[in-house]
């Protein structure tokens, strides 16, 4: 199993190969802000052409940094990408009565319905998320790849609805209709920044009086991978509480303390209101990943990067999938190596990270 950050600006765009080398199966999840397209589609057009598949497209939720560039890809004629199927909860999975469902979450339903493609059939066609009792949701990809589904849940999807009624209304589209007319030219303008220092034990140490209530956030697809006696936990922008219920629930299904991964693709790009103590003590990773150029919002958060380090197990490794002001200070051995680490950026210019497992 091969999980590729690919260099997708302040968001995600994560591509996992998984299977024989030579005919390897793929997802990928969401597809990084519009800007940063090109990086996306350079790296699906070295697939051959007659095997340019992706077996499973996940947009974790709506936020222009994840979604963008799935609309330059459903839009992408000339790259000519086959689909197999697509985990998306748009307006018409979300429980009605109380999912930020700004224009991009309607044009990709519009797109999806134009293009007729296979939508949550993995779910009977209704939302992918948490049950409120019985098991986790858990998917058997053609080829063994192993997904199970620890959020969001009700609560986070019914809380998003009356954002994403708001934010369609105040672009002039009704929730829902899928007719939205497929353009890019749209952005979400960000909201916070996140700047942080080097020094470890005082960022560490900082009291937590703030964490990540965002509803978009909170609804973030959030997946454990599992392939061949690996396993990845990706996060998404996932909010502390919601991640924390479901590894919890994943832990009480299968009777463990703390759920032990390879990869963890850390929440949020980094900040420090996802990447918790909380959180940090319920998973233990060999490999944590961070997606984000630091552009817009700083991520990563000093004060996140220094709780991996003081709860993180020795022997750990950081992969960052760009070389910036606020990721290269990390990968310094006097910074690590106090605490047993060891982490990786690309060289100036050769932006992108991956991960063979």
């Amino acid at each position: 199993m091969k999980i590729e950050l690919l260099p997708a600006g302040h968001g995600d765009c994560i591509l996992i190969e998984y299977g024989p080398p030579d005919s390897p199966r793929r997802v990928l999840v969401d597809g990084g802000p519009a800007r940063s397209y090109p990086a996306l589609a350079a790296r699906l057009a070295r697939i051959p052409a007659d095997r340019r598949r992706i077996d499973l497209l996940v947009v974790t939720h709506v936020d222009a940094d994840h979604i963008e560039g799935v609309l330059r890809l459903l839009n992408d004629a000339g790259l000519a990408v086959e689909v197999g199927e697509v985990w998306f909860n748009g307006y018409r999975h979300l429980p009605p009565d109380d999912l930020l469902g700004p224009a991009q979450g309607e044009i990709v339903s519009a797109l999806l319905r134009a293009r007729d493609l296979p939508w949550n059939t993995s779910f009977d066609g209704g939302p992918v998320r948490r049950e409120r009792e019985g098991p986790l949701p858990r998917r058997e990809l053609p080829g063994g790849l192993v997904l199970t589904v620890l959020a969001p849940g009700d609560a986070e999807l019914r809380a998003l609805r009356r954002v994403w009624e708001r934010e369609c209304r105040r672009a002039g589209i009704t929730p829902g209709s899928t007719a939205a007319v497929p353009t890019t030219d749209q952005r979400l303008t960000p909201l916070d920044a996140y700047l942080g220092d080097l020094d470890v034990a005082a960022l560490a140490a900082l009291p937590q009086t703030e964490t990540d209530t965002s509803p978009a956030n909170a609804s973030s697809i959030v997946l454990l991978a599992e392939h061949g006696g690996h396993s990845v936990l990706l996060a998404g922008d996932s909010a502390p509480d919601t991640l924390a219920a479901g590894v919890e629930r994943l832990l009480a299904e299968r009777d463990l303390d703390v759920l032990a991964v390879d990869l963890f693709k850390l929440p949020h790009h980094g900040s420090r209101y996802n990447v918790t103590r909380e959180v940090l003590e319920l998973v233990r990773a060999r490999i944590f990943g961070v997606s984000t150029d630091g552009k817009y919002f700083g991520h990563p958060d000093g004060a996140a990067i220094a709780r991996l380090l003081v709860s993180g197990p020795s022997g750990g490794r950081i992969v960052f999938n760009y070389r910036t002001a606020g990721t290269a200070p990390w990968s310094e051995p006097s910074v690590l190596e106090k605490y047993g680490f060891v982490a990786e950026c690309p060289r100036a210019g050769a932006e992108g990270a991956a991960v063979t497992l």
